[in-house]
């Protein structure tokens, strides 16, 4: 077996059994380090980010590489101490599934109001939620599922797949660092200060990283589930003309959860997004049920599928290579 392989396993129990907290003290840091370097470098140019950008991940990711290859220099276990320790901070897959079985308690109770506020604080990120939108339990039943399988492909897979892709524990920096910086610098101004371009850099670059993991997200999805529906649905958005130069299209998120609706055979985008890419003549939301209570369930099932999926394909193709 390859060490990334047992990293990422290892990675998975240990979370299982001692998750991290609700605010990641990994996340203080990165936000302490992001904010100095915005403040330090932007003059209100696209370039200045650009230039911020590879600073920081660079300067990183360079770090990163020659810890990495120090450990395994020493001992193939200290390299699999220093790949789990990464991934431990970087995925996060109790913050999906932790979050849904509360919500779907509280509904199974006829707690609505409960399931508001547990959704509410899980959008915001925070301890103590703030006011829920009065939305009914089908709407609080499709929200958790959105806002849970955007969480599952951060957090998880897209996590996994640079993993694989790049040596040691480059890759989950690379993609979570830049999908970081992507909302740190976008966040809106205070204010009635007029938005710069600053974070336009960091929000293309992350877009282009998560091209491929979205893809491959979005094609286990399909493989655990209803293939022909996820097809069908990723058709659909694949359609929709390009209405932002420079990046990929369809973007990672509308396409992770059109095929994620296509294989549960249920709908999770908006219903005005539903319309927008599905609607046609005697196929009004490309034929997907409504959310319903057993939503919540299924999605579950079918991330946990796909992260199983991808573990055993990783296995053969370790235990391929050495045989060969």
């Amino acid at each position: 077996m390859s060490v990334g392989w047992i990293a990422l396993v290892l990675t998975l129990l240990l979370e299982q059994v001692r998750p991290l907290p609700l605010r990641n003290p990994v996340y203080a840091v990165a936000a302490t380090v992001a904010d100095a370097t915005q403040d330090g470098m932007n003059a209100g140019r696209r370039r200045h980010g650009m230039y911020a950008w590879l600073l920081l991940v660079g300067g990183v990711l360079v770090a990163a590489a020659a810890a990495y290859a120090f450990a395994l220099s020493i001992s193939w276990w200290l390299a699999l101490l220093v790949n789990v320790v990464v991934l431990y901070f970087t995925m996060g897959f109790r913050q999906f599934s932790h979050r849904l079985t509360e919500i779907q308690i509280a509904l199974a109770n006829g707690d609505l109001p409960a399931a508001r506020n547990e959704l509410a604080q899980w959008k915001a990120g925070i301890e103590e939620a703030p006011a829920a939108a009065e939305i009914d339990a089908d709407e609080v039943v499709r929200q958790s599922c959105e806002h849970g399988l955007q969480l599952a492909h951060k957090h998880v897979f897209g996590v996994f797949f640079w993993f694989v892709l790049l040596p040691g524990p480059m890759g989950p920096i690379l993609f979570r660092l830049s999908e970081y910086l992507a909302r740190r610098w976008n966040r809106p101004p205070a204010g009635a200060l007029p938005a710069d371009r600053f974070g336009e850099f960091a929000r293309r670059a992350f877009a282009w990283i998560d091209w491929l993991p979205a893809r491959l997200t979005a094609l286990g999805f399909a493989i655990v589930g209803d293939f022909e529906g996820a097809a069908y649905c990723w058709r659909r958005v694949a359609r929709k003309p390009s209405i932002a130069a420079g990046l990929p299209q369809p973007d990672s998120r509308t396409l992770i959860l059109a095929a994620a609706g296509g294989a549960l055979g249920s709908r999770v985008l908006s219903s005005a997004e539903t319309a927008q890419h599905f609607d046609e003549a005697g196929l009004e939301g490309a034929g997907l049920a409504e959310p319903g209570a057993g939503m919540l369930n299924a999605a579950v099932g079918l991330v946990w599928r796909a992260l199983l999926l991808w573990l055993a394909l990783l296995l053969l193709i370790s235990l391929a290579g050495r045989l060969t």
